[in-house]
């Protein structure tokens, strides 16, 4: 956990907020400083660049906060929406109960930790109004009081989410002016998420099925800015009182770039091996890779129900999963030929629904694996269907 430097930051001025009437006051100038100068408090977007997820599983879409100063009485600080760290404890992240909240870091403090992490953080100026900025270090102050009481909730409380939801409330009624995007304007929270774990492709995995379902909903472009490098790039293209939104200012810590390849064992070639070995022993009479096939569908159906008692807020993915990935068909693999056909023909049907979608609910690999298991379930039937049939040609 991150200090706060709340409690230094007593008020001295009664016109700015807490946190900026921390520093000192002097009567003689006091009265001649021009509070609506635009570089009297000044805010920028910082984006941290991804870690390894071994180190922080939300680390690996990088890290958004902002830094806002006021050099007219020597303050720099960071205000960053973080908390308890993931890693330490996943299942009480899957049930809703970590605790997030925002924090005040004087800067040169809390780059420290970046630097000691060899991350590098880009800094990005914003053309906020005057009156805006000011407010927006009163917003950030305000949400300060709070503590680590917030619930983890990218859909509400995320890194960049939150830095968005903040720079937007403080400009009030004015508006910030989005240029097109061909890829967000279109897609859901979801997809979004989808395409910013490319390299990530068990996490992404994992991200599909437990992701609540909101993320599936559309929603206004800000709403949609879920990822720190997308505030960045989308910031940048847009536009506040005709000015460009988010300019470049460069690079606060210049770390070492991560090695973000993408794993050869993939779940894709995973699912494609195991149809390719399910087509080759659907015809043999050997038994043992069907029991193999049950086993692993029982034991990933009973850690998903496991899961369905422990995540606060399931999504549709995860539901659409369970008919997949469930302990029943071998509970009563016995009689299969009561059920089987019609279990692959729910299972094609499921395949087929979701290839069709606008929208990725499930990962393809999914889809791949549930082929796999129509043909398991429905081949005693088609090999029973074909030798009544050469018996009547006989």
């Amino acid at each position: 956990m991150r200090k706060t430097l709340l409690g230094a930051l007593l008020s001295l001025l009664t016109f700015l907020p807490a946190s900026v009437q921390a520093a000192k006051v002097d009567p003689v100038f006091g009265d001649t400083i021009d509070r609506t100068a635009d570089d009297f408090v000044t805010v920028s977007l910082c984006i941290a660049d991804p870690t390894d997820w071994r180190e922080d599983v939300l680390g690996v879409v990088g890290h958004a906060f902002l830094r806002l100063q006021c050099p007219v009485f020597g303050l720099d600080f960071c205000f960053s929406y973080e908390g308890e760290r993931v890693n330490d404890n996943l299942l009480r992240y899957l049930s809703g109960n970590t605790k997030m909240g925002m924090f005040a870091v004087p800067t040169g403090e809390y780059l420290q930790d970046y630097r000691r992490w060899n991350r590098s953080v880009h800094e990005y100026f914003l053309a906020i109004p005057a009156d805006a900025d000011i407010r927006l270090w009163e917003i950030m102050d305000n949400h300060l009081t709070k503590g680590i009481t917030l619930t983890q909730d990218l859909n509400k409380y995320g890194c960049a989410i939150t830095a968005v939801k903040y720079v937007k409330k403080s400009l009030g009624q004015v508006p910030i002016v989005y240029a097109p995007d061909e890829f967000l304007d279109k897609s859901t929270r979801r997809e979004i998420g989808y395409r910013s774990l490319e390299n990530h492709p068990w996490l992404r995995l994992t991200g599909m099925i437990l992701t609540d379902s909101r993320y599936d909903r559309e929603c206004p472009i800000d709403e949609k800015l879920i990822i720190p490098a997308d505030v960045a790039e989308v910031w940048q293209k847009a536009t506040v009182n005709g000015k460009q939104f988010a300019t470049y200012a460069g690079d606060l810590v210049s770390g070492a770039p991560l090695d973000n390849s993408k794993p050869w064992l993939t779940p894709m070639l995973v699912a494609v091996l195991m149809l390719i070995l399910t087509l080759f022993f659907a015809f043999t009479r050997l038994p043992y890779w069907d029991w193999c096939m049950l086993s692993l569908q029982a034991i990933l159906g009973l850690a998903i129900v496991v899961l369905w008692f422990i995540v606060s807020s399931f999504s549709l993915s995860a539901y659409l999963v369970m008919i997949l990935l469930n302990p029943l068909p071998a509970i009563f693999w016995k009689w299969r030929r009561y059920w089987g056909i019609a279990y692959s023909a729910v299972l094609l049907a499921g395949v087929v629904v979701l290839a069709l979608l606008p929208h990725a609910l499930v990962d393809p690999a999914l889809l791949v694996l549930a082929l796999s298991y129509v043909i398991l379930f429905a081949k005693d039937t088609v090999k029973s269907f074909i030798s009544k049939r050469k018996k009547r040609i006989s």
